[in-house]
């Protein structure tokens, strides 16, 4: 159980850091493979609400580069073939987000036949204090 349980969690946190890696480049195409095709996007910024994974995907693309993000992943929860995983992620930068940004972000994951993949992702913009 224990064995099943670590190849999970490694294979999760593979594919969140993958997410990372996009946002931190500024590059959107360097983490479509870590979403379902059929993947939702929802969240805040302000009272303005952000959906759709072309939302996403063109925020990363405008945002740019964002060299010092630091993301941690704060929860993982797997129950078979789904997860749960929270990200916080601080110092988000760059042309969209300005300095010192931060993000609360929960994902869904289903295990397909291919791998793990995200399903959901809903978020928190902090507003700066």
């Amino acid at each position: 159980m224990a064995d099943h349980y670590n190849s999970d969690y490694d294979a999760i946190q593979s594919v969140i850091q993958t997410y990372i890696d996009g946002s931190r480049q500024g590059d959107s195409s360097l983490m479509k493979a870590a979403f379902h095709p059929g993947a939702s996007f929802f969240g805040y910024v302000g009272d303005h609400l952000a959906e759709g994974m072309d939302v996403l995907f063109d925020w990363i693309d405008g945002n740019g580069p964002c060299p010092n993000l630091d993301a941690r992943l704060v929860c993982v929860d797997i129950l078979n073939s789904v997860a749960m995983v929270r990200v916080e992620a601080r110092n988000w930068s760059g042309k969209l987000a300005g300095t010192d940004g931060q993000t609360s972000d929960l994902f869904t994951l289903l295990r397909m036949p291919e791998g793990w993949k995200i399903v959901q992702k809903v978020f928190h913009w902090h507003a700066a204090a």
